[in-house]
């Protein structure tokens, strides 16, 4: 009995000392290699807590693929949330880095709302529709706005006033197909995909 018992004892040394785990049968090797990555499968979000166990976290009617709105104005850059940290706002679900940014928002959920439901501001001036980069993004007079690429950040912030004007303009006619203006909440379907982009 005392054989095995060292036997067991160094075999679990070894594992320690190489560094490597049996890999769960549900987890992903990325998130093993590092406990904190965020996987997305199917739509939904799943965090890797630690090595053994892996949470799984249905989220909804995501907005700014997952990035967290009041780092933006805080921090001045983009910032992953975590999937445990949301809040709801007009039908969309907000992911926040930590509960500060969270309790912030809450107090004002409207300061930190990216303009024209989450969509592309240049390709909204334009009178159309499209996807974002959540890291190209633009804080003008205390309002969010975000691009599909940083080139279309800097064609819209280089006319700021123009383009700003020319968004506002077509959103309200572009903006009820998908969103309700009179209720401020997304309409069905949700015209974001898993990710939380717009489609």
């Amino acid at each position: 009995m005392k054989t095995l018992r060292y036997s067991l004892a160094a075999a679990g040394m070894a594992v320690l000392i190489s560094g490597t785990v049996p890999k769960p049968a549900c987890a992903s090797e990325t998130a093993m290699q590092n406990p904190l990555r965020i996987e997305r499968s199917a739509g939904a979000i799943l965090l890797a807590e630690n090595q053994t166990k892996l949470k799984k976290v249905r989220l909804n009617h995501v907005i700014l693929k997952g990035y967290d709105p009041v780092a933006y104005f805080n921090q001045g850059k983009a910032v992953r949330g975590n999937p445990s940290i949301t809040s709801k706002y007009h039908g969309a679900t907000y992911l926040f880095a930590s509960r500060e940014d969270k309790a912030e928002f809450d107090k004002s959920p409207a300061k930190f709302e990216p303009q024209y439901g989450g969509y592309c501001a240049y390709s909204m001036a334009k009178g159309e529709r499209h996807d974002i980069d959540p890291k190209a993004f633009h804080i003008y007079q205390g309002k969010l706005y975000v691009c599909q690429t940083p080139e279309q950040m800097k064609k819209f912030s280089a006319n700021i006033d123009a383009n700003v004007s020319k968004a506002d303009q077509n959103w309200l006619k572009i903006g009820p197909q998908t969103y309700n203006t009179e209720t401020h909440s997304f309409e069905s379907p949700w015209p974001f995909g898993p990710e939380g982009g717009a489609q």
